[in-house]
């Protein structure tokens, strides 16, 4: 069981979270606005305005889905002994993926997402091997489908392809890292134990805090490996419910681009645009601006306005509703639920652990 200290403390600053919330906003407004004038203008927002509202609800919809999908792979998941439903797991991951949506590169979803975990009743060991094995699956979902969408959707666009690639070699070399930490765990616990055990810790922290510190993280990251070897050699077939979740998840988000398109008045052949759907949320993953804010949004319209029959201005219309409608509904709902948990104290397991 973790350190009370550590499973209580607070991943990040909030007020840093604040501040990356308010900077992801506001490079999404300036990009937004820049799209706008460099597709149409005020014909952009005409067309936003004639958005058809049942297929806006329609939208709305595919993406609250996806947020239940991405409860379910948290959910599959999770270690016997923790009482916790689909909603709880649900909430878990909004609230950690929010971090990841407004910080550089998501470097702030892995620790808030062990922290909104632990507030469900799960040790941060347990917390970082789903966390660990959902990336993996997220990766492999990206490396998979993004190879058989720009083999099989090759996207027209100059210099599309090899921003497709170019962002599909990224995810492989991250792939790669975690699927060695899942092959491997005791050796990673073993580079761990050595990292915060050098002189450079007793220096930064003192030498009694770095001790704990230090027989803090050997007591999680064995947990961690435990956890880990009993998710991938014990019990199957929850990776494969967990990959079917996130699967399902990043499905209903990419259908989102031709339904928005749909609405706007556009009929065409809807390939194209699930292509650039995984190309935009590919690039999302490996841009360094939080949650791609930016790259994105021109990938996106640049991509968008070179498909027959759509005009620049469908374009800016289609890439501005599409984001709002899958990232920043969920940057809203992230953050509402983090807050939320940093006022809660952690939920106590109903049973021993196996």
């Amino acid at each position: 069981m973790s350190d009370p200290e550590l499973r209580s403390s607070t991943p990040l600053d909030p007020r840093k979270l604040r501040a990356g919330l308010t900077i992801t906003i506001a490079i999404g407004v300036t990009v937004g606005v820049g799209v706008a004038l460099a597709t149409g203008g005020r014909e952009v927002l005409a067309g936003m305005a004639k958005l058809n509202v049942a297929w806006l609800l329609l939208a709305l919809a595919l993406s609250g889905l996806s947020w239940l999908g991405q409860g379910l792979g948290f959910a599959a998941l999770k270690p016997r002994g923790v009482h916790t439903n689909l909603l709880r797991m649900t909430s878990a991951f909004l609230g950690g993926d929010f971090a990841a949506l407004v910080t550089p590169f998501g470097s702030g979803g892995i620790p808030v997402g062990v922290f909104c975990l632990t507030r469900e009743g799960l040790t941060a060991g347990e917390s970082s091997a789903i966390i660990a094995m959902h990336s993996l699956l997220t990766g492999l979902f990206f490396l998979v489908v993004g190879a058989v969408a720009a083999i099989v959707m090759p996207l027209k666009t100059k210099g599309a392809e090899t921003i497709m690639w170019s962002g599909l070699a990224a995810i492989a070399v991250v792939l790669a890292f975690v699927v060695w930490l899942a092959a491997r765990p005791h050796a990673a616990k073993d580079r761990l134990n050595r990292l915060f055990s050098g002189a450079w810790l007793k220096r930064a922290l003192g030498a009694r805090r770095a001790e704990r510190f230090a027989a803090a993280v050997d007591r999680e990251a064995t947990q961690f490996a435990r956890d880990l070897r009993t998710l991938t050699h014990e019990r199957p077939s929850h990776l494969a419910l967990s990959f079917f979740g996130l699967f399902m998840s990043r499905v209903c988000l990419v259908v989102c681009l031709p339904v928005v398109m749909l609405g706007l008045g556009w009929r065409g052949d809807i390939a194209p645009l699930l292509a650039t759907a995984v190309g935009a949320m590919a690039l999302m993953i490996v841009s360094p601006t939080p949650g791609g804010s930016g790259a994105v949004e021109v990938a996106t319209a640049a991509l968008l306005s070179t498909q027959p029959g759509v005009s620049g201005p469908m374009a800016g219309a289609a890439t501005l509703l599409w984001r709002g409608v899958t990232y920043y509904t969920e940057v809203i709902a992230g953050w509402l639920l983090f807050t939320r948990y940093l006022a809660t104290k952690p939920r106590s397991s109903e049973a021993p652990r196996g």
